[in-house]
């Protein structure tokens, strides 16, 4: 019979690696156009060859994540709900990927993509 190994040491997650979890989780919520971050993120994102832009990762007192994104919504989605689906897609994803706990997903609407609307129930094709 095989012996198990008991291993110790310690395992690091970088802020960076939350933040493109949080990225991607929201990205894949429809009604997501982007998320908008600052000139500063937008540099070292480009550096970084990372899509981290608008989301922040940060570690509570408490060993907790908290994370802010900054969101912009498609025109005609309700805006309230998909910021709940975010909210709650971003959580799922970073505590089933790392273990951590997050202990909140704020997200503030910064604007509305008119480019792509949603289309009316009467357009769709049946």
């Amino acid at each position: 019979m095989a012996q198990r190994t008991r291993w110790s040491g310690q395992v690091s997650i970088a802020k960076e690696v939350v933040s493109s979890i949080a990225s991607i989780a929201a990205h894949e919520v429809e009604g997501v156009s982007k998320l908008k971050g600052t000139a500063a993120d937008g540099l070292a994102a480009l550096l970084n060859s990372e899509k981290r832009r608008g989301v922040a990762a940060q570690l509570t007192e408490d060993q907790t994540i908290r994370i802010r994104l900054k969101a912009v919504i498609r025109y005609g989605y309700p805006i309230y709900e998909v910021a709940k689906k975010v909210q709650a897609k971003v959580k799922q994803e970073i505590e089933g990927m790392t273990g951590l706990r997050v202990s909140a997903v704020d997200i503030y609407v910064q604007e509305l993509d008119t480019s792509e609307t949603k289309p009316s129930p009467k357009e769709e094709p049946s």
